[in-house]
């Protein structure tokens, strides 16, 4: 382990926040805090409990902590389903027979109290909706104003939102139903009528640990602390430029202020990534310019490429090719994913796939979570779904704008979340990065797109990274030199080898003047990886180079016609 990590798995303050950034190892620092405290005997496993966001998470921590003596005895679940095991052993416990049923599809239920004439995109609305107010807390009655200040979407006016957000509590009322939302409810008010109740559950877990604290809403916020005693001890580990999902009610300010919730707390922070390349964490890192900067531990890798196809079936292919062409040696399909803002992105990418005989998956994204399994297809998902993943080839696809940010992102905490949304994505990627957009796309009717703002900053030649590259300029040139001269030349190819020697000088020549006049470093202007696409192709044209994966949209724009001219 690495200091910082080691400090937070033997810290013995009784109030601790994790503040682990992406890859920087933040389930084995949880799950060896958890054994690291049982084995120095200041916890016991039988009193203490661990919750996570999701049942694979959960069920991920439950699989390393099995192999940890006795830590596998430690509680661990969702707060749903913690909450939902608390409430029915209270309802034992009053003699409640008459149980509430628990119905664990909320939308169904919903579409018995909306009109028949509602499509699917106003039904999911309404149901977005109400598992916003309550995981926020927010009554029928107070909806109208709290969803104006929070700057919701209006796609159904608020007043009918919050009529039949009326109408679906009293279903559930008249008809002794509850959903998962209510369970927490519950929980929290048995534990605040009955303070003899509230002190058994305190003794009954005594030490707490929260995975992706970042993720809580107000609702298991509350809970939480229902479920802290006088004496309790808390761990939270979490990751404020992961947090993605205020949109559904999840408010990062419980882990951004932790020391006011908690006073005599401490704080760790890990920096060291263990997951991506130095050149993905640093264009990764580019995107939050304002986050705390991760330490590269990975080796050196290839460059992200970006690059532009003509639609969105061109692109697919263009995925499709490049995800076969990397499906070689140790590199299978299952180590590949296809990463998407929308749904509604996914059709065209699968459709090619299957043409082309690709297998691949497409995950839903309530799959989302840690220790997803992966058999030899590739998987296309969200950059929701995707979180807590991880591959060694992502592929991040129709990066326009519209999508990245999405279009109805219209505020400032909007278009935060949407950036650190985009970061997730590209920090999904342990070893190659791939970004493509599409210059048309068909949404209804056929429409020409431009590429995300986040592209443009990417791309943008005129800002010098802040990556130091082991590699100079005069290894860089060696690498290229050694890369033609291994190659297997007959007498009768050797003036053509020349001649692509005398190109790929002229090429490290132009990077070289590039950079230096952006003030960047010449592997920024061009990879290696380009030169060598470029000298074995020999682009004639635009349209040639468009072709060429490893060059970017940019580079093309900017300097395309001085590439040309070398092959000319």
């Amino acid at each position: 382990m690495t200091e910082s990590q080691f400090d937070a798995v033997r810290s013995d303050t009784r109030h601790l926040r994790i503040l682990a950034g992406a890859g920087t190892g933040k389930t084995r620092v949880l799950t060896h805090r958890i054994a690291y405290q049982i084995n120095a005997i200041r916890i016991e496993p039988e009193h203490s409990l661990c919750l996570a966001f999701t049942n694979k998470a959960a069920n991920e921590i439950k699989r390393r902590m099995g192999q940890m003596g006795e830590a596998s005895l430690v509680e661990t679940g969702t707060f749903h389903s913690i909450a939902y095991r608390q409430v029915k052993a209270r309802w034992k416990d009053l003699g409640i027979r008459d149980e509430p049923d628990l119905i664990s599809n909320r939308g169904r239920y919903l579409s018995r109290i909306l009109p028949k004439s509602f499509n699917n995109t106003e039904h999911n609305f309404i149901l977005s909706e109400i598992s916003w107010a309550t995981a926020r807390r927010i009554s029928a009655d107070d909806y109208i104003s709290e969803a104006g200040n929070a700057g919701r979407l209006d796609i159904i006016p608020f007043a009918s939102v919050a009529e039949y957000f009326r109408k679906y509590s009293e279903l559930k009322r008249k008809e002794n139903f509850i959903d998962f939302d209510d369970i927490i409810q519950l929980a929290i008010e048995f534990l605040a009528e009955d303070p003899n109740y509230a002190e058994a559950r305190h003794w009954k877990f005594r030490d707490l640990f929260v995975d992706e604290f970042q993720d809580v809403n107000p609702l298991q916020f509350a809970l939480l602390q229902a479920w802290l005693g006088p004496t309790s001890s808390l761990t939270v580990v979490g990751d404020p430029c992961q947090a993605i999902y205020s949109w559904n009610g999840a408010d990062s300010r419980f882990l951004n202020n932790f020391e006011k919730y908690f006073p005599d707390s401490q704080t760790i922070t890990l920096k060291d990534n263990f997951r991506s390349s130095p050149e993905i964490l640093a264009l990764s890192s580019s995107i939050l310019p304002t986050m705390e900067s991760l330490n590269p531990k990975m080796q050196s890798g290839r460059l992200p490429t970006i690059r532009a196809e003509l639609n969105e079936y061109e692109e697919a292919r263009s995925v499709a090719s490049l995800v076969k062409e990397l499906a070689i040696g140790n590199i299978t399909l299952g180590d590949q994913a296809v990463l998407v803002r929308t749904h509604a992105q996914i059709p065209p990418i699968a459709e090619v796939f299957k043409d082309q005989d690709i297998k691949f998956r497409v995950a839903s994204d309530s799959e989302s979570g840690a220790g997803a399994g992966r058999g030899d297809e590739v998987e296309i998902l969200t950059l929701h779904a995707a979180k807590g993943l991880e591959w060694k080839i992502v592929h991040l696809c129709g990066v326009e704008e519209g999508f990245h940010p999405i279009a109805h992102a219209n505020t400032e905490l909007a278009l935060g979340e949407e950036r650190r949304l985009f970061f997730v994505g590209l920090t999904r990627a342990e070893e190659e990065l791939h970004i493509s957009w599409a210059r048309n796309r068909s949404l209804g009717s056929k429409r020409s797109r431009k590429p995300s703002t986040y592209i443009k900053e990417l791309s943008n030649l005129l800002d010098p990274t802040p990556f130091k590259f082991v590699s100079d300029t005069k290894v860089l040139s060696q690498r290229i030199r050694a890369f033609l001269s291994s190659r297997n030349i007959t007498d009768h190819q050797r003036n053509t080898t020349d001649r692509e020697k005398s190109c790929a000088d002229k090429l490290d020549s132009m990077r070289r003047n590039i950079a230096k006049a952006n003030d960047s470093k010449p592997e920024i202007v061009l990879s290696d990886d380009a030169i060598a696409a470029l000298v074995s192709i020999k682009p004639k044209s635009i349209q040639d180079l468009d072709k060429i994966p490893q060059v970017s949209s940019v580079v093309i724009d900017r300097f395309g016609e001085q590439i040309i001219e070398i092959f000319s």
